[in-house]
Order: C-alpha cells, then structure tokens, then sequence
C-alpha cells in the first residue's frame, strides 16, 4: 500500500453504523472482513476523546469497497453523504462549525484535511463569480467512486447545515458513466451534470464563500483550533507501519490475531511487512508483545482475573500468559533498577 495512515476513528464509526443502517452490509459481511464495532473504539481510561481517535485507514478503505460491492443503488454515495450526524464529528468538522464563513471553514478543511482522511485532496480553483472545487483520493488507494461522491455530496450537506441555507451547483463533473436514473444525482448536484468527465468537481457561486456560519462561537473556534492543531501534529508525527500494525493488533484481539490476518488488512506480504519494520526498528513479534503487555495491565487494574485476561488477549492458555507476564515484570523491575543512581542505592 505504500504508505501507511490513519483516519478518524469517529468517521469510520458513522460509516459503518450507516451501511448498517442502509441495509448495504449485513453484521455478517462486516464480521467476515474483520472489522468490529467495539474495537473500532478506544475505549482505556487515558483514551483520547472519540473525536481525536484515529483508526487505519484500511478499515475505511475495506467499507468503502464492500460497500461498492454490495451496494446495489447507483447513488449510494449521494445518500451517504447527505446524512448529516452532528455526534459523529470528529475535532476538525467541530472546529469548523465554528468558523464565520463557509470560505473560512473551507480553507481550515483544505488546509487540515488529514485529521479526517490524509488520503483525500481537495483543491480550490477561482474564478471571477464562480469557484470550482475538485476532490479526488491518492492514486495508490483504492477508494470506489461513491466514496468520491459522498464528499461532494456531504459539503453541500454541511454547508446547509452550518450556513442555515443551501447552495446550488452551477453545474457538476463526475467521473462515472451515465446512470440510468439521473435524477437522484440532480436532486443534489443540480441539473447541470457532466458524467464520463475527466474529474470529479463541483462549480459554485463564488458569493458561496462569504455565507456566514450560523451561530459560530469565536471562543470555541479557538479553543477547536488548539485540539485540531494539536492532533494533526500527532498524526504526521505518529503515521508509520509499526503504529499501523500495533493498532490492527488491538482491533484484532482476541479471536483474529493472527500475521496472515494483519497482513490481508494492510495488502502486504509477510516479507513486505518484516522487511519494513525491521526499517523502523521493530518486529511484529515485538509490537503483539507490547500491545499485549500494554492492555494486560489495564485489564488487571479493571479487576479481571487473569485466567480472563488471558483469554482477551488471545493467548492459547492461561499457563502461556502465566510466563509472559512473569517475563513482562522481570523486564520491568529490570528497567527501573537500571534508572537508579548507584549512589542512591541501599548499601
């Protein structure tokens, strides 16, 4: 896959409660690709809020493509787009609620666009009464067009919903064929509509850009813009495969860690995936220890026994863990020895 990243936690969550919903996938379809819901959340005590979470991006990725693949209606991502779900915004869509005008909010989006999707690109292009807006996804991911179109349609849907007032395309440019029944796409891109088109894009009234944002609070905005800024710098900072793999080893616990199962998840080979954590200084065999070692002692502190424990983290038997943990404590008290000052130590 290239590079590895993250997404909001928060939007995956939506999506695959909405496919649900939609009756696009049923709980069965979702089981058998791995995904769910209870670990699509981090839910420790130190946990970050839900808004600031982040999940693998592979996640949103296997959705989206069964989604497309058992969706049977053409404008599914219109649909998906349109539904607007204030609970489910993550910290760069309320921080944008909070912006003055829908050109304001517009830039902050483009500008921090990886807090929802590194993967998606937006680009602004003016005009003298016009302005066109082009969405696509990186090239070496395989997102399906109704992923396109769901962004296209959920910013006329924000937009409405932040502004108080909707706005008409001037016209729109999709990249699939014609559908049969055009009128779901004219009822929210407008009658102006180009398919088969070289790109995915909408034309707006460039007086768009000065809609003011209905009860946008300057105070929260500042504060919003903090958190946001705060969180893209630990998600540039954090996208590496290791991190990538250590949070597929979580959301695969207990019943599907397995190396083929993280390897299927991000498209890679067992040699692949060796060869570039080893670049990053690890092993998986390294990253299920520390994950492991990590939620055994939350689980310890929450009361579970540790026959119990054993089982959330996936061990064959309660007498295996029995050793990890004894090998997880001797290593500790090791760390800690090694910290004190010879001359602190008790003669």
């Amino acid at each position: 896959m290239g590079k590895h990243t993250s997404v909001s936690a928060v939007a995956v969550v939506d999506l695959h409660d909405l496919l649900l919903e939609l009756n696009v996938v049923s709980a069965q379809q979702l089981r058998a690709a791995g995904i769910y819901r209870e670990q699509l959340i981090d839910q420790r005590a130190n946990a970050a809020p839900l808004q600031e979470q982040r999940a693998s991006e592979t996640l949103l990725l296997v959705l989206w493509q069964l989604a497309d693949r058992h969706g049977v209606q053409p404008q599914l991502g219109l649909m998906i787009g349109q539904h607007y779900n204030p609970s489910a915004h993550g910290v760069l869509a309320s921080w944008l609620q909070h912006c003055s005008t829908a050109g304001e909010a517009l830039a902050n989006f483009q500008r921090n666009i990886a807090l929802m999707n590194p993967s998606e690109l937006w680009t602004l292009t003016e005009g003298k009464n016009t302005i066109t807006l082009t969405v696509a996804f990186a090239p070496d991911r395989a997102y399906p067009q109704i992923a396109v179109e769901r962004s296209l349609s959920a910013l006329l849907r924000w937009t409405e919903a932040m502004t108080g007032s909707s706005v008409a395309p001037i016209n729109c440019a999709l990249m699939r064929p014609q559908p049969k029944q055009i009128e779901p796409f004219a009822q929210v891109f407008g009658h102006h509509l180009r398919f088969n088109a070289g790109r995915n894009s909408l034309q707006l009234p460039r007086s768009f850009l000065d809609s003011p944002i209905a009860g946008a609070s300057g105070y929260l905005r500042q504060m919003l813009q903090v958190r946001a800024l705060e969180t893209l710098q630990r998600v540039e900072q954090g996208n590496s495969l290791s991190r990538t793999v250590s949070q597929l080893i979580r959301q695969s616990l207990p019943n599907n860690l397995s190396l083929d199962h993280i390897c299927a998840q991000l498209h890679l080979s067992r040699q692949t995936l060796y060869r570039h954590l080893k670049q990053e200084g690890t092993s998986y065999t390294e990253l299920v220890n520390q994950v492991r070692q990590e939620l055994a002692q939350i689980l310890i502190d929450q009361g579970l026994t540790k026959e119990r424990v054993s089982e959330q983290l996936g061990f064959k038997d309660a007498s295996t863990f029995y050793r990890a943990w004894r090998r997880w404590s001797r290593t500790e008290l090791t760390a800690r020895t090694a910290k004190i000052n010879p001359h602190d130590r008790a003669d």
